[in-house]
């Protein structure tokens, strides 16, 4: 797990995130005020959007587990 709190942009970001294979990405972004945090598969290029709460750890390993 890898935590970038750079102050860069999101698409620096992102870029660099790929260049160092990472297979899946946490965004904390827009959603954040909703409660909604995105989770994005690298290869597969699908996201899916998950509550942020008590059970997110958790929630995160499932999506990533299969």
């Amino acid at each position: 797990m890898l935590l970038d709190d750079r102050q860069a942009s999101p698409g620096v970001k992102f870029k660099d995130a790929e260049l160092l294979g990472m297979p899946w990405i946490v965004v904390v972004g827009r959603g954040w005020a909703d409660g909604v945090v995105e989770l994005r598969d690298r290869f597969s290029g699908q996201t899916r959007e998950l509550v942020a709460g008590a059970s997110l750890a958790t929630d995160i390993a499932a999506a990533v587990t299969g």
